[in-house]
């Protein structure tokens, strides 16, 4: 199922910070729970932003091979979300990594993100990266 919203467009990007770079606005802001520690930002600003993408994609999984399956997906020209299966491959131990997650996209012009909330499983998620690299993310 192809996207229709910018935010499934987005949560199909993964992987590629250069191609979400393309959908945000300057002033973009991605938050995530604040269960994830550091990571859950805010991050504001498209360099903030793009910056927080490319740690995802050089640091903790490997870009390639990074798919998302779309389960739900809504919205209209000024909000969007979608509910997705996420899977990658962690780049500490070559493991493979699968979680629910949701993304919320507000985009008031119709044309460029300027929000981002993001939501997963964060218990499985730390677990899982305990597990892949030995290392803990604290709150």
């Amino acid at each position: 199922m192809a996207a229709t919203t910018l935010a499934g467009k987005l949560v199909e990007a993964f992987g590629d910070p250069q191609a979400m770079n393309a959908l945000y606005a300057d002033d973009v802001r991605w938050t995530l729970s604040a269960s994830t520690g550091a990571l859950a930002g805010p991050h504001v600003g498209r360099a903030a932003v793009v910056a927080f993408n490319t740690t995802i994609w050089t640091e903790f999984y490997f870009a390639d091979g990074v798919t998302v399956e779309i389960l739900d997906e809504v919205g209209n020209d000024r909000l969007s979300a979608v509910r997705f299966i996420y899977n990658a491959r962690y780049k500490a131990d070559n493991s493979p990594y699968s979680n629910e997650y949701t993304v919320f996209a507000r985009h008031p012009d119709g044309r460029k993100i300027t929000e981002v909330f993001e939501g997963l499983d964060t218990s499985y998620a730390l677990q899982r990266y305990t597990e892949a690299t030995g290392k803990t993310i604290q709150p």
